[in-house]
């Protein structure tokens, strides 16, 4: 009783201590030098940690933040995520006007609270509490503090004091304490935090405090939001959820705790082996035979998530998957692993980080927050085959960029081992086309086209192979977006289902493709599918200009025109080198009455410094204007 009641006695000290060492929000009060750039300003944040056991511990938030204009109402949102494993108490919220005078606390009825699912989420325990001011006089501010309790230990989110792009800070910390029997890892990237920590026998507390900290603007072509906003990373080395314990010290430890989870769940009915026995039994070499059980799998599966207490991190049996017929990237995984056993073929669970904002960035940091999904990694004598076993459709072998050139752990009976998974390089990632325009007088066209994406560029229209066909003329309708294009057939298919290559053919006209003036017609290219770079860059920007993967475009245009004309002007060639990568158009009269067009592209993929704006946006530019370039015909 004395334990729990000078814990309640803390929490209050600090919150009231908090909130009173600076009682005027009054908005003028803020710094200029921290509204550049910012749509809010974080006036004081308080993030509090106290782990109470090797399953449990509290969360004690209390946040007051100023929001400028209506770009900023995100920031003013409270949003509570809990589950079945914690609990939320004390929450309390009050409104200011722009003079920092309280105008009305909000009472409890008006936070929302509902089932925080989505369309492919079958079960979950999750749930959100959430409330949004109804109030746009700005600048105003909003204040928050609350208190979750939770029962079970396996990460804690990493802390952005700045929340968010856009968003400046007056005054933000974080502490964490902990008994001495529990240890805590740490990482603090993208500024200098004030940090201190102290000990007595009993308890280590840990601070980290941020003051003043300019808005970071939200820029296209940059890297993930963990590379660029302040940050502390935190993880438990002790872990309990659901009685499942384990020790986060390293990768292979971790990787001892997922052991267990999948330990067992990997056995299939008699009937199913015969099948998958009878289906590869003649089929000659083992990457063959890998690729039948991963089609099998396909059509006999959907993905379907599973978000329940520990199911949140287990994975349903493979006997389960196989009576049911669907899972999530766990089960999915779990139960290819499992049927390619049922033939020999040894393969492994592979842990991983999914996407632009999910992916182990460091690698000797081990913590779960850097995870979000499961693959599987075949190795085989000559080769290795990386599967996602979630997408239905997906070619046989190819992960998709969002799983591509990064860190895997890979899961045995010793724990973890971290691997590099495929990479889909620059001259393999690639968009090719032949496009035949006939041109009339009218400054009408006919075309046909034919085009071929690989790899990474294959994910740009993956998604409309397998849509209806009304929704395919919608989608690259809105693609194009050129005056007067209209389409009298198209196809886009998969023709080798087992690989990552599209193709999209096009038949149709575009009433106005050049224009008429006087005895000429000047005819700029359309070369349907744009660059796949910005026009240019900003030399204002604050972040480096990144790219994650690189790509090859071969594009080429072959014109017939109208038999009355003659080719009186082409532009001149053009070739350019540039740290960014390459580019070429050039003019050829092939025959009479005929020229032919062709564009090539070579980027590099990289994290581009300030110092190369220069270089890099005259590259840009100068691609951009030349495509603005026209053929004059002249009238005989």
């Amino acid at each position: 009783m004395m334990k729990r009641f000078t814990y309640a006695l803390f929490v209050f000290l600090f919150f009231h201590i908090s909130s009173n060492a600076q009682s005027n929000w009054d908005s003028d009060l803020i710094p200029d030098s921290l509204k550049e750039d910012a749509n809010a300003v974080i006036r004081h944040s308080s993030t509090q940690y106290v782990r109470t056991g090797l399953s449990t511990y509290e969360k004690s938030i209390h946040y007051i933040v100023t929001i400028l204009n209506e770009s900023g109402e995100s920031t003013a949102e409270l949003r509570i995520y809990y589950d079945r494993n914690s609990s939320v108490d004390d929450i309390s919220i009050r409104l200011y006007n722009q003079q920092g005078e309280s105008i009305r606390k909000v009472k409890s009825k008006e936070v929302a609270d509902y089932a925080y699912s989505n369309s492919y989420t079958l079960f979950t325990d999750s749930r959100i509490k959430h409330y949004t001011p109804a109030y746009s006089h700005y600048p105003y501010t909003v204040e928050y503090s609350y208190t979750t309790k939770h029962k079970s230990v396996v990460s804690f989110s990493d802390w952005y004091p700045t929340d968010w792009f856009d968003t400046a800070v007056e005054f933000a910390e974080l502490s964490y304490s902990t008994p001495v029997d529990f240890d805590l890892k740490y990482q603090a990237f993208n500024t200098e935090f004030e940090y201190s920590s102290t000990n007595d026998e009993k308890t280590i507390h840990h601070v980290w405090q941020a003051k003043n900290l300019q808005a970071i603007p939200n820029e296209s072509y940059t890297l993930s939001y963990q590379q660029l906003l302040p940050v502390v990373m935190l993880s438990p080395v002790q872990i309990s959820f659901e009685g499942y314990e384990g020790n986060f010290e390293n990768w292979q430890s971790m990787g001892q705790w997922v052991a267990q989870l999948i330990q067992g769940r990997d056995q299939l009915p008699q009937e199913r082996l015969a099948e998958i026995t009878n289906l590869t039994d003649t089929i000659t070499t083992p990457k063959l035979k890998v690729k039948a059980l991963y089609e099998y799998m396909q059509a006999k599966t959907r993905y379907v998530n599973v978000a329940l207490g520990i199911g949140g991190f287990q994975p349903l049996t493979a006997l389960e998957v196989d009576e049911k017929g669907y899972g999530d990237c766990k089960a999915l995984s779990n139960y290819m692993k499992s049927l390619l056993q049922g033939i020999g073929i040894h393969s492994y669970y592979t842990v991983i980080g999914n996407g632009k904002y999910r992916e182990i960035k460091y690698p000797d940091y081990s913590s779960l927050n850097q995870t979000n999904h499961i693959i599987l990694c075949v190795p085989l004598e000559k080769d290795t085959i990386w599967l996602e076993c979630t997408n239905q459709n997906y070619p046989f072998g190819y992960i998709g960029a969002s799983n591509a050139n990064r860190f895997g752990l890979l899961i045995d009976e010793q724990g973890g081992t971290l691997v590099k998974t495929t990479n889909y390089l620059p001259s393999e990632n690639t968009r090719n086309s032949t496009i035949a325009v006939v041109l009339q007088e009218t400054g009408e066209a006919r075309f046909n086209s034919q085009t071929r994406f690989k790899n990474y560029l294959f994910e740009s229209v993956f998604s409309l192979v397998h849509s209806s066909a009304e929704e395919q003329k919608k989608m690259l309708l809105k693609a194009f977006s050129i005056d007067g294009l209209s389409f009298t057939n198209f196809e886009i298919a998969n023709p080798e289902k087992s690989l990552p290559l599209a193709t999209v053919s096009m038949e149709g006209t575009i009433s106005r493709y050049s224009q008429k003036a006087g005895s000429r017609l000047l005819v700029k290219p359309h070369f349907l599918f744009e660059n796949l770079f910005p026009s240019r860059l900003d030399q204002d920007r604050k972040a480096s200009f990144f790219l994650a993967n690189g790509y090859t475009t071969n594009d080429t245009i072959q014109f017939e025109i109208p038999t009355d004309y003659t080719i009186e002007f082409t532009p001149k060639d053009l070739t350019l080198e540039s740290t960014l990568g390459n580019y070429s158009l050039s003019y050829e009269v092939t025959e009479e009455n005929k020229l032919r067009i062709i564009r090539s592209t070579f980027i590099k993929p990289g994290n581009y410094e300030p110092a190369l704006f220069p270089e890099i946006d005259l590259f840009l530019r100068t691609c951009s204007g030349k495509e603005e370039d026209k053929v004059v015909l002249k009238k005989i």
